[in-house]
């Protein structure tokens, strides 16, 4: 069989720790990849999933990737950076625990990160001694108060006794047939790498999933940021070597020239690197979850998932004032903000696909720790100027002047008097008219004439001082 030629369909499998996505993923799939079942040597010394594996199934006319997630909380970064690549989720839930807090964790990312549809999988049915039908009812429950609602696609397996497989293939196959997806096959080849190695008697060889674009044989390319160029030798898809491969396809590519010591996580495999910038400043929209309890400080430390890698940073929230960048919080019950991002090291950024994940992965993991997602607006070479109100207060001393009120506190000469001269007071005052006297004092309008002003009324002044954020 050709497998080169199905449709490539990538599903993600969430969940929270030892709900049994592994043995899932093992009775679905049909072909394992280098990368596959817990791969990873501490997976078998832990005997928990620790790294993305890959395996993969044939459903009529579609060759289905499967992405299996660490679902332990420490690993949820490993999770996260599986989202861009995955077309539809599965979440696995254990029928005899419900929904935890890495389930929640997952969704939110899910959510954030614009995928649209989810399979729920209930697993561990023969342990489960309660009603399976009022379990299924609890779940439509507790999914009608996400964004997925209450009508998704449940089943029922076990992992353990191959019970289920069949009606959940069946399943996905008929979910799959829905999907309109949308491969961008005419842009730049743009493959975030997720595994990179050596084979005796080939070379190096890098694995990762097309996210647009096109490979062929014999291709110079380049990978990011590392600024080092190879020649594709071989292109397999699962273990069938094919001359090309397209969006949607997982490859795995036999490189010329490349040195696999250079290669990190977090690196790209493209044919164009100007459609990338290596940078630790942007500026970028979030769209927060309100599932997320906490406030976000001006330069609360922050987590940015982008592609395959998640690094530790500083947001600072603004709102644009004037054409001015003025320091802000974000409460519990904001949703959407802009806020400037300075990342402890460069991450490579594509400029157009360019969603990014946003945790607060210093939090502990009993809460849920995913801020929400954010869309690019610019990249910056240097830090930008911020600004940040300074209040101060005077104090009426006289109401009889003809011109306005006399204020005192304001400032404390006459050239510091001149200095704020015209500026705009908080209400019922309006501006600083005039300087009085030579110590300091000011002339102040009011508002309106028939309000009632006394000696020792506050008069406040609000200026916008500019700062750089660190």
């Amino acid at each position: 069989m050709d497998i080169t030629n199905k449709i490539p369909i990538n599903i993600g499998l969430f969940g929270h720790i030892d709900t049994g996505k592994t043995a899932i993923a093992k009775e679905l799939s049909e072909i394992i990849s280098t990368a596959g079942i817990d791969a990873h040597p501490q997976s078998k010394e832990r005997g928990i999933t620790i790294d993305l594996g890959f395996t993969s199934f044939i459903l009529d006319n579609y060759l289905i990737t499967l992405v299996d997630a660490p679902g332990h909380a420490d690993l949820i970064k490993i999770s996260a950076s599986s989202v861009e690549i995955i077309d539809l989720a599965l979440v696995v839930v254990d029928i005899t625990k419900g929904p935890q807090i890495q389930t929640g964790e997952h969704l939110i990312m899910i959510e954030s990160l614009n995928i649209e549809n989810i399979v729920v999988v209930l697993n561990k049915i023969d342990l489960f001694r309660g009603d399976i039908d009022s379990e299924l009812n609890k779940m439509r429950e507790f999914f009608k108060s996400t964004t997925f609602g209450s009508n998704i696609p449940i089943f029922t397996v076990s992992a353990k006794n191959k019970i289920g497989f069949k009606q959940l293939k069946e399943g996905i196959y008929k979910i799959i047939e829905k999907l309109h997806l949308k491969r961008d096959y005419m842009d730049d080849l743009i493959i975030p790498i997720d595994h990179y190695f050596n084979l005796k008697g080939k070379g190096t060889i890098i694995t990762g999933t097309i996210v647009s674009g096109k490979i062929k044989s014999n291709q110079e390319i380049s990978i990011l940021p590392i600024k080092k160029k190879g020649r594709v030798k071989n292109i397999e898809i699962f273990r069938q070597i094919t001359e090309t491969a397209q969006a949607g396809h997982r490859v795995g590519i036999n490189l010329k020239n490349i040195d696999t010591r250079q290669i990190y996580r977090g690196c790209y495999l493209t044919d164009n690197p100007k459609a990338f910038e290596f940078t630790d400043i942007v500026e970028i929209h979030v769209k927060k979850t309100k599932l997320f309890k906490y406030d976000i400080k001006f330069g609360t430390q922050i987590h940015i998932t982008i592609g395959m890698i998640t690094k530790a940073g500083k947001i600072y929230p603004y709102k644009e004032i004037e054409g001015k960048k003025v320091k802000t919080q974000i409460s519990v019950d904001d949703t959407e903000f802009n806020a400037i991002l300075l990342l402890n090291e460069k991450i490579l950024i594509r400029k157009k696909r360019n969603i990014m994940l946003l945790s607060r992965l210093d939090l502990p993991p009993t809460t849920l720790r995913i801020l929400g997602a954010s869309r690019l607006i610019e990249i910056h070479d240097k830090t930008p100027l911020f600004y940040k109100y300074k209040k101060k207060t005077g104090r009426i001393t006289n109401i009889d002047h003809p011109q306005g009120y006399i204020c005192t506190g304001l400032a404390q000469s006459l050239i510091g008097a001149r200095k704020i001269l015209g500026k705009k007071l908080e209400s019922p005052f309006t501006k600083i008219l005039d300087t009085f006297g030579t110590k300091g004092s000011v002339i102040v309008g009011i508002e309106n004439n028939t309000l009632n002003i006394n000696v020792n009324d506050p008069v406040i002044l609000k200026e916008l001082r500019n700062f750089h954020a660190n």
